[in-house]
């Protein structure tokens, strides 16, 4: 909440989507897949919990005040995209009758899947999530677009033919079934959606696009949304960014994009996940990769508060170690992370090599984690190095960090060239597996 109201200043009445994926209030915990090592062995800690102290009325009262804020950062043109399920999708229903207007409510999308077995015999099973729409006027972007059509069925692909001005169409039978009685004119590339989408799968854990996160949503799925309702260079906005399909279909697709969140291991894989946004598959050609490097972005937040580490490492022991193991004893004030560098300079030709890195809450977390890391490599999820570091601003030079798929990561960096004499300061960032940033800043005499 305090993130939009930052944004106000700058932002207000200036972003032309907004798409938001909240808890849905049910009263349950979520769990990341944290990878160690390069074997990729999987640790589970709780990404955030969506349990409610009041129930219901509290659970509203968060969303209400975020939602309020967000409409104020909207368009006159714009709209607002809010994916729930039968938990509290009506509840929310009326909550944004009463922010947006009952007129300025679209659709209530349904998107359908296939549901995992169940056992229960007790109600139907449910297999399917809402996607309330809503726009902040009567005048809103909404493209047609043959990008976001939906595929028509094989049994219409099978019967697609070509008239004599090339104008696709199929033979639709009589209602008696006895014969065939008229052309049906379609469109080549499929039907425009209907609210039931039924053609995108949840996101699957084999898939190169799956990023960890228990609740990941497909980018398909955000591909169709920021199509209809945007236009290039467009902000597009996420406030429960999560694993970043958002803000990685926002670049993709050419619009800029602004993503807020605050699980600190969300806004991490959110930006390993831009960083190599160019080996991802390209929306408008799923059989090629988007093969482009992401335009410079900036992390702001919590990320810069760097003086803060002893509140962030109680967040993670509190928020994850504590709910998902038993911690040992003497959990206390904790020291900073080290980072242990070796320096290899060969004239003006300078690389790093990683050699160590040293946590104290390594000495508390659960034996189970413990058995799971071998080198101190395992801990490092993420580093970079900054060659001429001013002014407490650190912009990459040099960067290596481990995705799902690609766990290998590099210790020693690529040669840096320093084309003149002088004294040089470089700054080196790591990020570990739970998140934690650390920085070390050393002197270099060319």
């Amino acid at each position: 909440k305090s993130i939009m109201n930052l944004l106000l200043t700058q932002f207000e009445n200036q972003i032309s989507l907004i798409f938001i994926d909240p808890p849905f209030a049910t009263g349950g915990d979520f769990n990341l897949k944290i990878q160690i090592g390069e074997d990729g062995k999987v640790f589970n800690i709780t990404s955030y919990s969506d349990k409610w102290k009041d129930g219901i009325s509290s659970y509203l009262k968060f969303l209400k005040e975020r939602i309020v804020l967000m409409k104020k950062l909207l368009k006159s043109n714009g709209s607002i995209y809010i994916h729930l399920d039968w938990h509290s999708s009506h509840h929310v229903k009326l909550m944004m009758d009463e922010i947006f207007g009952s007129s300025n409510f679209r659709n209530d999308i349904v998107w359908a899947y296939p549901a995992a077995s169940a056992k229960t015999r007790r109600f139907f099973i449910r297999s399917y999530d809402n996607i309330l729409f809503y726009s902040k006027s009567d005048d809103y972007v909404f493209n047609d677009d043959t990008n976001i059509y939906m595929e028509y069925s094989n049994r219409v692909k099978n019967a697609l033919k070509k008239d004599e001005q090339g104008v696709f169409y199929y033979r639709g039978g009589s209602h008696d079934g006895k014969k065939l009685s008229r052309k049906v004119y379609v469109e080549q590339n499929g039907i425009f959606p209907r609210d039931v989408w039924n053609d995108i799968p949840y996101i699957r854990a084999n898939t190169n696009e799956y990023q960890g996160f228990s609740t990941q949503k497909p980018e398909r799925l955000l591909k169709r949304i920021i199509l209809a309702s945007t236009n290039e260079t467009d902000i597009v906005a996420d406030f429960f960014c999560g694993s970043g399909t958002t803000l990685a279909v926002s670049e993709k697709l050419g619009r800029r994009w602004i993503g807020s969140d605050l699980n600190m291991q969300a806004i991490h894989i959110s930006r390993k996940r831009i960083l190599n946004i160019n080996f991802s598959n390209d929306l408008l050609n799923w059989k090629k990769k988007y093969g482009k490097k992401p335009l410079p972005f900036q992390i702001l937040g919590l990320e810069e508060k760097t003086d803060d580490w002893q509140k962030k490492l109680e967040l993670i022991l509190h928020n994850h170690l504590k709910k998902t193991t038993h911690l040992k004893e003497g959990h206390q004030n904790q020291d900073p992370p080290e980072i242990g560098l070796k320096i290899h300079k060969n004239n003006n030709l300078v690389k790093i090599e990683l050699v160590d890195y040293i946590n104290t809450y390594n000495r508390i977390i659960s034996e189970d984690l413990e058995k799971k890391i071998r080198s101190f490599s395992d801990w490092i999820d993420y580093w970079a190095i900054d060659y001429e570091y001013r002014d407490q601003k650190f912009n990459n030079t040099w960067i290596s960090f481990r995705t799902p798929k690609m766990r290998k990561i590099k210790l020693i960096s690529d040669h840096y060239l320093y084309e003149k004499a002088g004294i040089y300061h470089l700054c080196v960032k790591l990020i570990d597996i739970f998140g934690i940033e650390t920085q070390k800043s050393v002197e270099i005499i060319i």
